[in-house]
């Protein structure tokens, strides 16, 4: 495939992502975002395609439900006793609200740790009105509110459940770190050498693959049995995050929502800079999508209408979603003063 250049000698294939969403100011188009989408089976065959299935992608918190897999193959989740809920914030990327905190410090109680423990940064909740309340309250907030701060929770009990080093647990030469690697580059069907790695927000290895081997990770989440070596895991964690949606991300946030509305035949994890994978349980298909410019803002009607076209989504709950799926563009006192609408992906 041709390429050009880009920035800093970086090359892109030619012609790879495409213009996926329109942001309309009034009736008149003001900025498009371009995506790409692979759409794969639980063997990995490339079912739909639109842009460039094969660009790499950084999974960023989509990784999580295979991160999270660690906690079970490692015997901790089961010998620290802990709960779905539990492992469904550790899947997740939450919204900092109290019942998330609890969950978190619940893990770290387990394993006979505290929160001081936590490398995850602190960060006001991303649950506006918990953060409000908190603001107003005078209270600072601590790495418990921290999205990611679940996920490395549960690195943590890994580590102790193992005997690792609980210090510099963050780094990618670290024990759990090298868990994560090897069973994402197992899940994606990606030599770990071949794995991209580099730190994510939170401070810890983040991982990239093709975007299909992203999505074939989505299609094993939605049918285990198609990874003998991880089928336990993964049913647990896909049980896990079906069960709790508000664990996996919170109140009113997209990625809850959709596993709700699907009716549990969807599980979906969302990750920064506009990724996004879900696993269709009834056919096995595995999706993920990227925008390229990691707008979050045309996540939600990207997904929703690549969903609706595969017919992978009810219309009922279409219908539902339906604010997300053409969010309004508004102005400060709230008008609405135009749309975000998804182009035709695979017509």
């Amino acid at each position: 495939m041709a390429e050009v250049s880009a920035h800093k000698g970086l090359k892109w294939p030619e012609g790879g992502f495409r213009p996926a969403v329109v942001v309309y100011r009034g009736d008149h188009p003001e900025s498009v975002h371009r995506a790409s989408i692979a759409v794969v089976d639980p063997e990995g065959r490339l079912v739909r395609a639109f842009g460039e299935p094969e660009a790499m992608v950084f999974l960023r918190s989509a990784a999580k439900p295979f991160q999270a897999m660690a906690l079970v193959e490692s015997g901790a989740f089961e010998a620290f006793g802990l709960s779905l809920e539990e492992l469904a914030v550790v899947c997740g990327s939450h919204g900092g609200e109290d019942f998330h905190v609890e969950a978190v410090l619940s893990i770290l109680s387990k394993c006979g740790l505290g929160e001081d423990r936590l490398r995850c940064g602190v960060v006001p909740p991303l649950h506006r009105p918990t953060a409000s309340r908190m603001a107003k309250e005078g209270k600072s907030p601590t790495p418990s509110r921290n999205p990611c701060s679940g996920k490395h929770a549960g690195m943590l009990c890994v580590c102790r459940h193992l005997g690792f080093e609980l210090e510099g647990y963050e780094r990618s030469s670290h024990p759990v770190q090298r868990m994560s690697l090897r069973i994402v580059s197992e899940v994606t069907d990606h030599p770990e050498e071949e794995v991209w790695t580099a730190l994510d927000g939170c401070g810890v290895p983040v991982f990239g693959v093709p975007l299909r081997k992203m999505a074939l990770a989505y299609a094993r989440l939605a049918r285990p049995e198609s990874s003998p070596r991880h089928e336990v895991s993964l049913k647990l964690v896909r049980r896990a995050m079906l069960e709790n949606p508000l664990m996996v991300a919170g109140s009113g946030r997209f990625t809850t929502r959709l596993i709700e509305v699907s009716g549990k035949t969807l599980v979906a994890k969302d990750g920064a800079e506009g990724v996004f994978g879900v696993g269709h349980l009834p056919s096995g298909l595995g999706l993920a999508v990227k925008v390229e410019d990691g707008s979050d803002r045309a996540l939600s009607a990207v997904v929703l209408k690549a969903l609706s076209e595969l017919e992978l989504l009810p219309p009922e709950a279409i219908e539902d979603l339906g604010s997300l799926l053409k969010p309004p563009v508004k102005t400060a006192s709230g008008e609405v003063a135009g749309r975000i609408e998804a182009l035709d992906l695979f017509g």
